[in-house]
């Protein structure tokens, strides 16, 4: 289901669409054009039905330049009527059905055929009246949100993100699109990301290629911070499952990840982790930019093995942060999202399946070989989701309980992350026992920090200084790797994009991300984090080291929404269909 009902609790959907109701009667109310409004209604009709069967493939209604590619649909007959519903017929039938009640009811009365000059000129008048003083509530609250434009793009978050176009209509989408079109890609823009670049040095890995693995699993643990980790609270271990794995010979880890996501949160650790680019600076890129060039790590493991495979499991819906379309644009074959997944051990104020029940049933699709092929390799990603805020957790899966003297946000975040933590240590003993493991790279990370505006109300609390970091820390923990490994330095998500490029012998790959791989030696001991603060240590740092690090936000930001990459390869990422979207 990619649909959502939230629009009909907006006074918006209501509003505007009465709005665009008597835009489009004006012909017919105050002119009597029974014919012009028949047309309109037509055209009106055709523009309906080809966006909803642009939805059916895309997700999203139809940019305002696509209208100018009709052309090229020549080409592609068939899938355009495989996007065809019979139900689509609604919208030209209602239309002759209201023809026809007009025709018998009014066209045979002489009496309204015509309507006198001076009363047709009072009728225009008074509905211009009523139209303008409908109009008036919804600009006053475009203009207490500082605007269309403003308001419009508040909505691109991971759960309103389709409510822009019930909310404000087709309409108010196509005027959106126009006042994006200043997005141009010149010159100028081109000079400014070739200069950063040419000025960023991408360092000669030393990490020899025989120790790379064949598979790959990636687990994005949903809010994890990295202080719950080796962490005792009155007597009890928060994460006792993931302290026994930083114990084993073959792990990597790296507790002082900054937290680097913006306006997409989930997504854009995605991004970080997935393409070794920052976040854009307003909003989701996957829902703002789609149809930008993506280089990925997917994409450089199935360079590499031909025959590969790339599977994203999630418990969400696909439409949830454009999941639908973002996940072929960085690579993966197949989403395997909510519908595929048993509704067990509900979590969360949505009762979303929890941690354990899904990453149980992630291996057993991996043991039946729906998102694993033993012809040939693998690229896993899964996706938690019990660690969202307020970390809400039912009473029959707890394990652990703390005193009233911590407070209760406090105390329901380790309590999630005890579970989170014994979802994660059931998997990993689970496939420690399948042969594949030996030849599987097993990345286990924070996707973002949890705690946000309340980390500093805890840092001042008398016992919660006590356990809580006051840095919004992620951990990473790479497993089955080549050697044993404490990287105890502050880095950034964006940095694990090139190490995973390393570790699974990738590090020839064209692109090597805006970070640097921990197994730099030159690499420095500081990041910066979405708001620009310097997170580490600078001491004898450069300050034009400096200075490039926090461009680095502003270069991103240019690369995706101008799409440079694309540019630069001459190459042009359209909405696919979901393959294998499921």
């Amino acid at each position: 289901m990619l649909s959502t009902f939230t629009p009909f609790s907006k006074v918006e959907t209501y509003l505007d669409t009465i709005l665009v109701s008597l835009f489009l009667l004006l012909p017919l109310v105050c002119f009597r054009a029974v014919k012009t409004t028949w047309v309109i209604f037509f055209i009106l009709d055709g523009l309906f039905i080809s966006n909803l069967m642009y939805f059916r493939t895309y997700f999203t209604a139809i940019p305002l330049d696509s209208y100018l590619l009709v052309g090229n649909l020549s080409d592609f007959a068939s899938s355009v009527l495989d996007s065809w519903r019979m139900v689509d017929l609604f919208f030209p039938l209602s239309t002759v059905a209201a023809g026809v009640l007009w025709w018998r009811n009014f066209y045979r009365k002489p009496e309204n055929k015509t309507v006198e000059q001076p009363k047709r000129g009072r009728t225009f008048v008074r509905y211009i009246a009523l139209v303008c003083l409908i109009a008036l509530v919804p600009a006053i609250r475009l203009w207490s949100q500082n605007g269309f434009k403003v308001a419009y793009e508040r909505l691109q978050d991971a759960y309103l993100h389709t409510c822009n176009i019930p909310m404000y209509t087709i309409f108010g989408s196509l005027y959106y699109d126009y006042t994006c079109d200043h997005i141009v890609y010149t010159e100028e823009i081109k000079d400014r990301i070739d200069s950063w670049l040419a000025r960023k040095t991408d360092c000669k890995s030393v990490f020899p290629q025989v120790y790379s693995k064949d598979n790959c699993i990636i687990i994005l643990a949903e809010s994890l911070e990295s202080w719950v980790l080796e962490k005792t609270v009155e007597g009890q271990e928060i994460t006792p499952n993931l302290n026994k794995i930083l114990r084993d010979s073959s792990v990597i880890y790296a507790p002082h990840v900054l937290s680097q996501v913006k306006g997409g949160r989930s997504i854009d650790a995605q991004l970080l982790m997935g393409t070794g680019l920052l976040p854009i600076q307003s909003g989701p890129y996957s829902i703002k930019f789609p149809e930008s060039y993506y280089p990925s790590v997917v994409k450089a493991f199935k360079g590499k093995h031909k025959n590969a495979k790339a599977y994203s499991l999630t418990i969400d819906k696909p439409m949830v942060w454009n999941q639908c379309i973002i996940a072929p644009v960085l690579g993966f074959d197949s989403l395997v999202s909510k519908t595929c997944f048993i509704q067990e051990e509900p979590v969360g104020s949505r009762k979303q399946v929890g941690d354990r029940a899904f990453l149980r049933q992630c291996l057993e699709k991996m043991n039946n070989n729906e998102v694993w092929d033993d012809s040939g390799n693998t690229f896993l990603q899964c996706i938690t989701y019990s660690g969202h805020n307020p970390f809400i957790l039912p009473d029959s899966l707890k394990r652990v309980s703390f005193s009233p003297d911590i407070p209760e946000v406090l105390n329901n975040y380790m309590t999630m992350a005890n579970y989170t933590d014994r979802a994660i240590g059931e998997f990993i003993s689970r496939i420690k026992a399948d042969k594949r493991f030996d030849n599987t790279l097993v990345m286990i990370m924070g996707d973002h920090e949890a705690l946000g505006t309340v980390r500093k109300e805890l840092c001042n609390d008398p016992v919660g200084k006590n356990i809580v970091s006051d840095k919004a820390f992620v951990p990473l923990i790479i497993l089955n790797a080549p050697f044993n490994m404490y990287y105890g330095k502050v880095m950034g998500q964006v940095d694990v994009y090139p190490t995973l490029l390393d570790l699974l012998g990738l590090n020839d790959y064209w692109w090597k991300g805006l970070g640097e791989s921990i197994f730099n030696p030159q690499k420095p001991d500081f990041d910066v984090d979405p708001q620009l603060n310097i997170v580490g240590d600078t001491a004898g740092v450069p300050e034009e080291t400096i200075r490039m690090v926090k461009k680095s936000w502003e270069i991103s930001d240019l690369i995706i929404r101008y799409d440079y990459l694309g540019h630069k390869l001459n190459v042009k990422e359209e909405p696919a269909k979901v393959v294998g979207m499921k």
